[in-house]
């Protein structure tokens, strides 16, 4: 059982399963003014705690008692929205996660992923690793569709890190594969 609810003041914690075989799989992330929600719900149901956690940036967070989080959940209604809030975010979330593993290709999936996580100018500082575990796939596959990225003149790739090199046309290969 969580003895505490972390609540994230600032940066960001991933929240992940590892599966028998060793492959990570991301669930969701903490973001600021959310709190953990698995942590919040087996802190609720006295479970135990059914995944992994990892701050991917520094992070500031409070430890809320598990005691105090559950009072707060009766008693609270701020607290009881902020859950409601971040359970639905993240239950909509997972939803489209598992969507899209099984009505996409790998291709597809990480094309979106870059779309939607690059930083500062196209940079997207993540590794080949980091990548298949948030796409749902395994390195060696991510590798080689990247490449086949950078082939095509839509990205470059750096060792921990790509750069795209043009967004619009990657955004556009994403509306092309739309029914």
């Amino acid at each position: 059982m969580c003895s505490v609810v972390p609540f994230l003041k600032e940066g960001q914690l991933k929240v992940y399963l590892i599966s028998e075989s060793g492959r990570e799989l991301t669930l969701y992330r903490v973001l600021p003014g959310q709190m953990c929600l698995l942590a919040m719900l087996t802190a609720y149901s006295k479970s135990e705690y059914p995944a992994y956690t990892r701050a991917e940036e520094d992070s500031c967070l409070y430890m809320v008692p598990a005691e105090m989080a559950i009072k707060w959940f009766e008693e609270k209604h701020w607290w009881r929205s902020l859950f409601m809030r971040v359970l639905s975010e993240n239950l909509l979330t997972l939803m489209l996660t598992i969507n899209s593993m099984v009505s996409e290709s790998v291709k597809e999936r990480i094309v979106k992923y870059l779309l939607s996580n690059y930083k500062d100018g196209y940079l997207i500082e993540k590794t080949n690793e980091d990548i298949a575990k948030d796409v749902g796939s395994v390195r060696v596959v991510v590798s080689r569709v990247l490449k086949e990225l950078e082939k095509e003149g839509f990205i470059s790739l750096c060792r921990g890190k790509l750069f795209i090199k043009d967004y619009e046309s990657l955004k556009r290969r994403v509306e092309d594969t739309r029914p």
